[in-house]
């Protein structure tokens, strides 16, 4: 059963990249019944999550949010993957983000980073995917001190791992341009 739920959450994500949204939702719907069953904490929360990003494609985030929170809460339960958490909550604070309530997804991005930042040889652009989203909301809220130190950490870390495009929104970013 394990093996068919990870397939299944697998191919919630080629489904998603193939821009097919709706076979993505009956994938990710089947993934998480199964997950559901397996009692296995950690493939359920891989199930939320790919629940959760089909919502969210769809800017349906009240309904991602749930998903999420019930990820973060099993998490915080149980012995699960850090890389796996730090993502849930990351992903947690960008649908509290898109929900308005920007002062909670602070906390969940500062909680995410936290996380990330524990994890021994996590990649750099991991580690800058983790910090772009923080430093996008201090620009939202006008800390626009914070924001920048921020986006400087994370433009030296796309910088080392090559990553063209966060290099490129980092200096837009430092330049002014949003």
């Amino acid at each position: 059963m394990q093996q068919d739920v990870r397939a299944l959450v697998d191919r919630v994500y080629a489904a998603r990249r193939d821009d097919s949204p709706d076979e993505a939702h009956a994938l990710a719907t089947d993934a998480l019944e199964l997950a559901r069953g397996a009692h296995d904490p950690e493939l359920l929360v891989r199930a939320l999550m790919a629940k959760g990003q089909c919502h969210r494609d769809e800017g349906d985030f009240e309904d991602a949010e749930r998903l999420y929170v019930e990820a973060a809460n099993l998490c915080r339960r149980e012995e699960i993957d850090p890389l796996v958490v730090a993502h849930v909550i990351r992903h947690l604070g960008d649908v509290t983000a898109e929900l308005g309530r920007f002062g909670l997804a602070k906390t969940h991005y500062e909680e995410a980073l936290d996380l990330y930042r524990d994890i021994e040889n996590l990649p750099p652009a991991t580690l800058a995917n983790a910090i772009r989203p923080l430093a996008r909301l201090y620009d939202v809220l006008d800390e626009h001190a914070e924001a920048v130190e921020y986006w400087r950490e994370a433009l030296e870390l796309y910088e080392t791992a090559h990553v063209r495009s966060g290099i490129r929104e980092c200096n837009r970013r430092l330049n002014g341009a949003a």
